[in-house]
């Protein structure tokens, strides 16, 4: 499904501390955080340590990128069309890995991307602690009395193991364009109300992201579960809600009812944007 959202500046939907995202999503505010600084915002360790990764791993393939192997493309602010796509593959942008070296690179570009992120998350995991009680031996008594960013990062893991097929299916697959000038692929939509850094990743490629993602949620739970060698059970919940002023979040956030929440679930294919 693709929308074009005209976004005013006035307009909080889409404000940068996501609280606009959050509300369109119906998600709990600060649950997928560290997701959207990863994938939605311009961070520099994780686009620095994307870098490196393909440097040290591809840069063979961006040397011997030749004008011949080109579709038709101009330069875009660069000298050469040459110099601007061999500058986007060093940056990893995956419409051009895709479109120069296939399907089984790309996936490793993408699969990297999501391994940093559940990385992150892993490590941001084993840091809570409480009383003395690592992340695996708290109890549903103690999560309230977590720190926030804790308590966020404890809902992160726990969100991608009740609804990321949801997730890609009905919030990643809107398509938007939100007037991001995308070099070399300029006018393109991108995924997640056109909030992705990545048009490609998150439009053409979401089935890719998707998979690498299934992927590292079942090791993730497997590292944190009490019985390591138990088989994943499927746990897909459809869909998340959470009451209006529930603790630890105040407002005018969430909803009145499970029926609203499915209700606004249901609606998301038909949002008159």
């Amino acid at each position: 499904m693709r929308y074009r959202i005209k976004i005013l500046k006035e307009n909080k939907l889409l404000a940068e501390d996501k609280t606009g995202l959050y509300d369109l999503v119906g998600v709990m505010p600060g649950s997928l955080d560290l997701f959207l600084e990863t994938f939605t915002s311009l961070n520099p360790i994780f686009k620095n340590s994307l870098r490196k990764f393909i440097s040290r791993n591809f840069q063979g393939l961006i040397d011997g990128v030749e004008e011949s192997d080109l579709p038709p493309t101009s330069a875009q602010g660069y000298k050469t069309s040459l110099q601007k796509v061999k500058t986007l593959l060093s940056a990893g942008v995956a419409f051009w890995w895709y479109e120069l070296f296939g399907i089984d690179v790309v996936s490793k570009i993408i699969r990297f991307q999501v391994v940093t992120y559940y990385i992150e998350l892993e490590e941001r995991i084993e840091d809570i602690s409480y009383q003395g009680k690592s992340y695996s031996e708290l109890t549903p008594e103690d999560y309230p009395k977590l720190p926030k960013e804790d308590r966020d990062i404890a809902y992160e893991k726990h969100f991608w193991e009740d609804y990321l097929d949801s997730f890609f299916d009905n919030q990643m697959s809107v398509e938007a364009d939100l007037g991001k000038k995308y070099v070399g692929g300029d006018g393109n939509v991108s995924g997640l109300y056109g909030q992705m850094n990545d048009w490609w990743m998150s439009t053409d490629g979401r089935g890719l992201m998707k998979s690498e993602m299934r992927k590292e949620r079942d090791e993730l739970r497997k590292t944190f579960s009490k019985d390591p060698d138990s088989e994943v059970a499927n746990t897909e919940k459809e869909p998340q809600w959470f009451a209006k002023g529930d603790s630890p979040w105040s407002g005018d956030a969430g909803f009145d009812s499970e029926e609203e929440a499915v209700k606004q679930y249901k609606s998301k294919g038909n949002l008159d944007l």
